[in-house]
């Protein structure tokens, strides 16, 4: 069993349009950087944790928004891991503006960012991917719940994660989702 941590990045002006899904190179804005010291000061106070003296390395999504959030929150090593990027979005989709609304409605997530959930749980349960700390994406977090209570159910165990009535699985920005992985 295994216990990870999934961080959701802080704002950026990628947050503010469509297209986010797609906009690698979207750094965090000044809310965002607000958000990121807050969340700082919550691994110090709720985990304990103070990521400056930290001595293993995070895993981080390509997204540079996401790279920013692992450093300014004050981690010194941060190892890109292209498997826990961002959602794909079909394009009609994205016309639509509707990701969040869709994901909460039908617990949806698109297939391609479903699979690397799935083969993310696979390799951390298996210790292929030994972090414990992720800075990612609120619809990968949002498609790896969904994947890890289809594997719950299939065991006959309860999750005990909540499907939030407005926004699904989808965390706030700047947020911190600890997460047990069971192989």
């Amino acid at each position: 069993m295994n216990e990870i941590y999934l961080i959701r990045h802080g704002k950026s002006p990628a947050n503010d349009r469509d297209p986010a899904f797609s906009n690698i190179g979207s750094p965090l804005d000044r809310v965002g950087e607000q958000q990121v010291d807050e969340l700082s000061c919550e691994f110090e106070e709720t985990l304990g944790v103070k990521p400056s003296q930290y001595v293993g390395s995070v895993a981080v999504s390509e997204y540079m928004r996401a790279r920013q959030t692992a450093d300014r929150v004050g981690f010194q090593n941060a190892d890109i891991v292209p498997l826990i990027n961002e959602a794909t979005i079909p394009p009609e989709l994205l016309a639509k503006g509707l990701i969040v609304a869709k994901h909460q409605k039908e617990r949806w997530a698109p297939d391609e960012v479903r699979e690397r959930a799935a083969l993310f749980l696979d390799a951390v349960s298996l210790g292929e991917l030994a972090y414990e700390y992720y800075f990612t994406h609120g619809l990968f977090i949002a498609a790896v719940k969904l994947q890890l209570s289809e594997r719950y159910k299939q065991r006959g165990d309860t999750f005990p994660y909540t499907f939030d009535d407005k926004r699904g699985y989808v965390p706030d920005l700047a947020t911190i989702t600890k997460l047990t992985v069971q192989e």
